[in-house]
Order: structure tokens, then C-alpha cells, then sequence
């Protein structure tokens, strides 16, 4: 939700509407004018109508007769370089250097078969339109976001007033004109399609009516043959806004003297709009249009470019330093907890693993540690001498490998079956004679692993073969421990292999 004001600021009155934008929705929030003639300074008439209302965002209008409109046909190719190519055509049609001035412009649709690209531009001195913006940041205390033109902005009413773009006696979608009539001046524009195409300022407004009608109605009767000689399409009728839409018989005479078709002003599509606004919209049309000018499908000219688009973002940010501020604080808040919450979580990991460590290290290498540094050096180390090896150091394979090399060349020997379990070996084989079974086992025992190897029993198979069951253990011995042992046999048997001293020998 935003609420846009629109500052009308005209020579003698000052109109001021507030609106409130929602999705697709308006509501018209206040209406203020005020007499400039009765206030000490333009700035205090802005003020006076503005009230105590405060604005997300503004927009004011820069005078039509302080600036230039011009229509330019560009070659298409010229289309990406608009902004470059612009400057240069237009600094031959105004009366001061582009330095000192900005413009800016809309692209308008071309005709079937039309080869250059049209242009509708706006041009004004830059000390002109950084007037505007001083004047409306004395009476409000911040620069608005738009300096409009003239009454361009009125285009911007087809939001809400969709009979603008194309009106219901048009017949299609022909041209419409949009006259403000003001105290001192008058201005208007044409509007093709929604889309503003044309647009002038008269030197002549209600003053001094209605002596001085016939001067304004030749003035305008001048401005649509400039729209005509343009190969502008003939009008389908006009509105009056301003402050004279409401003057006795001007509709009649303008209608008499233009040969054109007075339309009423369509009902706008304006949420909550009570009896009294409705019928102050006419005079408030053009703050209205340069409110609706701010949302993002604005249809003016916004002079705020260049070097005064940089000026904006200056005093917007120190407006916004303590929401900033605050919006800071808050993230870095959010942040902190969000670090001390991960920091947290993360030490009361560590202290699981560190527990999980010391269970495995007790189970595993038999000293209980938390300390991962030494329970990479346990694990380094091995398993102490207590205990097994939990992988075994000879198997079926190695039984195997032992009986080919124990069973000589010249006996032909079968094995009916081999069975490991548990450390246990059975094998049955069978052999041309029993003793050639007890060369086999004697051979067996040449194994170091091979403890307590014995054949069970034996018997005939078949003629002239026997069958034999040999039984044996796999434990290997530590070398290590049968060094030590090997060690401590061999000083006890030279303990005792030492002749006795006799009694007295030294």
C-alpha cells in the first residue's frame, strides 16, 4: 500500500490529492487547494493544501510554458540509441544549450508501413525543474520522486478512467483531447490509445472571460491545425478539467467555436469516493493524473534524469537512515542469535561425539579417551598384548596350500571333503596305503599354525585305497611372545645345566 501525492501548482491556485494504491485498487484519501494570492509564498500555498498529510512519494508539474514539446520522426535503426541520438536532434529546436538543459521522451506506435521511428519529447532548462524540487522540499520538507510536464500527466487518468483510451462516441480508437483550463493559462493535451501523443500550452485561460473568449478559442482552434499538420487523425471529442471546467456555458462555446463533441467526464473507478469529491474531481484532474503518475505504469514525462536522478537518491537515503538504521540493527541482531544458536548446537554435537569416542576407544582399544588425537595413536599402536587379533592368521586356503606341499609326488591323493570351524580342521582324504596317511600328517606339522594334527581313523575304500580322517587345530603363536618364551626356556635351561659351586667355593 502507497500513498502518492500529486501537486498541481498553477499561478494562482495550488491542488494538492492524495490518493492510497492497493492491488489493482485507488482510494482518494484528500483533496486540498489554496489560494497562492492569500499565502506569503508558493511554497506556504503548498503546505495549505497539502495539510498534515505525509506522503510515501510526490510529484509536481513543471509549467508548460517553461518548457518545449516536440515531435521527431528518428530512423529505426536509431531505436537502441534513443537516448544518445535525441539530444542531438533536439538542441537545434530549443533556444538554449543541452547542457544546461534535460529531457526526456515516449516512443509512439508506428503506423503499418511507416519506416521511422516517432518520438513524443519533453525538454526544459535543468534550473527550472531544480526550482520545482526546491520549492516542494521547502513546503514539505522532502524533494519529490517526478517533476512532470505540463498536462502530459492528465494522460496518466486513463488508470482510472478507462473511457479515455477510448471513448464510447469515438466509434474506435480515434484521438481525444484533454483541455485544462486555468485561471491565467490553459493547456492541453492528446491522447491516442491511452497514450499522450501531443500537447501545448496556451498563453490564455478564464481570465477576462468572456471578453476574452474569442482570443482563446482562436488559440485553440490554432493548436488542433498543429495537431492536423502533424497527420494527426480528427478528434473524437474533449474533456474540460481544471478550474474553468465549470464555468457557465463553456461548453457550449467551445463546442460551437472547435466544431468538436464537450464529453463529460467519465466516473472514475476510485474506491470510497464521497459525493463532494466526486464533484471536485473536474478541478483536481491534473493532481490526480501526476498521483497516478507514480505507479509504475505511469504515461508522462518525468524530468528528474541525469544529473537531478543522482541528486534524488542523496536526500531519500538520509530520509530513510533511520529505517535503514534500524532495519541494520535488526538484521544483525537476527544474525547474531543465529550465530550463537549454530554455536551451541555445534558444541553440544561435539560433546556427543566426544562421548561416543570415549565408549568406542574403552570398547574397541581398551583405553577410554575423548581425545581424538589419542585415540589416533591407540588405534596406531594396535590392540594390546592381551588381546586377539580379530583377524584370523591362517584359514582353509592356507590348510589347502600346506596339503599340496604335504602330500609327496609319487602318492596320488583325493580329498573328499575339508571342514573349518571355529579353528578346527577335518579333512578326509584318501590315499593308496595308511601309511602313506601318516607321511601326509607328519608333514602337516611342519606348519607353524598346525597344532595338536593326528589322524582319527582309517579305513578301506575301495581296492587298493584307504580312507583317512585327519583332525587338527589352527592357532598360530605370537613371535613376540614365543621369542619372549623362546627367551626365558633358553635362560632356564642354562640355569640349570650350571654345575653347582661346592660349599666354601668362591
Amino acid at each position: 500500500m502507497h500513498r502518492l501525492l500529486g501537486i498541481d501548482a498553477g499561478k494562482s491556485v495550488v491542488r494538492a490529492a492524495l490518493i492510497r494504491t492497493t492491488y489493482r485498487r485507488v482510494f482518494v484519501e484528500a483533496l486540498g487547494e489554496a489560494a497562492v494570492t492569500d499565502a506569503v509564498s508558493e511554497a506556504e500555498a503548498i503546505r495549505a493544501a497539502v495539510g498534515l498529510h505525509r506522503p510515501d512519494a510526490a510529484a509536481i508539474a513543471l509549467s508548460g510554458e517553461k518548457s518545449f514539446y516536440r515531435r521527431l520522426d528518428l530512423p529505426a535503426a536509431a531505436q537502441k540509441e534513443v537516448e544518445n541520438v535525441l539530444g542531438f536532434e533536439l538542441e537545434a529546436t530549443v533556444p538554449f544549450e543541452m547542457e544546461d538543459a534535460v529531457f526526456d521522451h515516449r516512443l509512439l506506435k508506428r503506423s503499418p508501413g511507416v519506416e521511422t521511428l516517432p518520438v513524443f519529447a519533453a525538454v526544459a532548462r535543468t534550473d527550472d525543474v531544480r526550482e520545482r524540487i526546491a520549492v516542494v522540499k521547502e513546503a514539505l520538507g522532502f524533494e519529490p520522486e517526478r517533476v512532470a510536464l505540463g498536462a502530459v500527466s492528465l494522460a496518466n487518468l486513463e488508470a482510472v478512467m478507462p473511457e479515455l483510451a477510448a471513448p464510447s462516441s469515438a466509434g474506435g480508437s480515434a484521438p481525444i483531447a484533454l483541455l485544462d483550463l486555468d485561471y491565467l493559462t490553459s493547456e492541453i493535451v492528446i491522447v491516442s490509445g491511452g497514450e499522450p501523443v501531443f500537447a501545448r500550452t496556451l498563453s490564455r485561460g478564464t481570465a477576462g472571460l468572456p471578453g476574452t473568449a474569442p482570443a482563446l478559442a482562436r488559440e485553440l482552434r490554432q493548436t488542433l491545425a498543429a495537431w492536423r499538420n502533424l497527420g494527426g487523425e480528427p478528434l473524437a471529442g474533449m474533456y474540460l478539467v481544471g478550474g474553468g471546467a465549470t464555468a457557465q456555458g463553456a461548453e457550449m462555446f467551445l463546442s460551437t467555436q472547435l466544431g468538436l463533441t464537450i464529453l463529460p467526464l467519465p466516473t472514475p473507478r476510485i474506491e470510497g469516493l464521497t459525493p463532494e469529491q466526486a464533484a471536485a474531481l473536474p478541478r483536481f484532474a491534473k493532481a490526480l493524473g501526476l498521483a497516478l503518475g507514480l505507479t509504475p505504469k505511469t504515461k508522462g514525462f518525468n524530468l528528474r534524469k541525469g544529473a537531478l536522478e543522482a541528486e534524488r537518491s542523496y536526500p531519500f537515503l538520509r530520509e530513510k537512515i533511520p529505517i535503514l538504521a534500524g532495519l541494520g540493527t535488526v538484521i544483525a541482531l537476527s544474525f547474531g542469535f543465529s550465530i550463537v544458536a549454530e554455536l551451541r548446537t555445534l558444541d553440544a554435537e561435539r560433546e556427543l561425539l566426544a562421548a561416543s569416542l570415549a565408549t568406542a576407544s574403552h570398547d574397541v582399544l581398551g583405553e577410554e579417551t575423548s581425545d581424538p588425537q589419542k585415540a589416533r595413536e591407540l588405534l596406531e599402536q594396535g590392540p594390546g598384548a592381551a588381546d586377539e587379533d580379530p583377524m584370523p592368521r591362517v584359514d582353509a586356503f592356507d590348510v589347502m596350500v600346506q596339503l599340496s606341499k604335504a602330500v609327496p609326488k609319487e602318492i596320488t591323493h583325493d580329498v573328499l571333503e575339508l571342514d573349518v570351524n571355529r579353528g578346527h580342521v577335518t579333512l578326509q582324504g584318501v590315499v593308496p596305503s595308511v601309511s602313506d596317511a601318516q607321511i601326509i600328517a607328519d608333514h602337516m606339522k611342519e606348519h607353524r599354525c598346525f597344532r595338536d594334527v593326528k589322524i582319527g581313523r582309517t579305513s578301506q575304500f575301495t581296492e587298493g585305497k584307504h580312507k583317512y580322517v585327519l583332525e587338527l587345530d589352527l592357532k598360530c603363536e605370537d613371535k613376540a611372545k614365543k621369542k619372549k618364551t623362546g627367551a626365558a626356556d633358553a635362560a632356564e635351561s642354562a640355569s640349570a645345566g650350571a654345575p653347582e659351586k661346592p660349599e666354601g667355593s668362591r
